[in-house]
């Protein structure tokens, strides 16, 4: 399960930057609408071929997602109408998008 973690954080961190770099509109909107599915198809095949997991994993995890979205909604609600293209923003955008489930691929690891 960390490594699930770890991968979504990086797919967060890699579109939340695609989000806020890419320009016309219609590119960024197009490189988000492939981007996003192949990460989720990727990361669902992989899950699903896994053998096990431990118990109590989806309630350990659950926040770690549930903070994630609302970091990655907030940061994009605030940022695409003012900040495109302003890595003074989109940087940390990331990294904050990124963080909550970074931390919980490092604690998964301890589980």
């Amino acid at each position: 399960m960390s490594t699930y973690l770890a991968v979504f954080a990086g797919g967060f961190a890699a579109l939340t930057l695609l989000l806020g770099f890419v320009q016309p509109l219609s590119l960024r909107m197009s490189a988000f609408t492939i981007g996003w599915p192949l990460l989720i198809v990727g990361m669902v095949i992989w899950a699903a071929r896994q053998p096990a997991r431990l118990r109590g994993t989806l309630r350990r995890v659950s926040k770690y997602w549930t903070t994630t979205s609302i970091c990655y909604g907030a940061v994009l609600a605030v940022g695409t109408p003012r900040f495109i293209g302003q890595p003074l923003y989109w940087l940390p955008a990331a990294v904050l998008v990124a963080a909550p489930m970074v931390l919980g691929a490092i604690r998964e690891r301890r589980a």
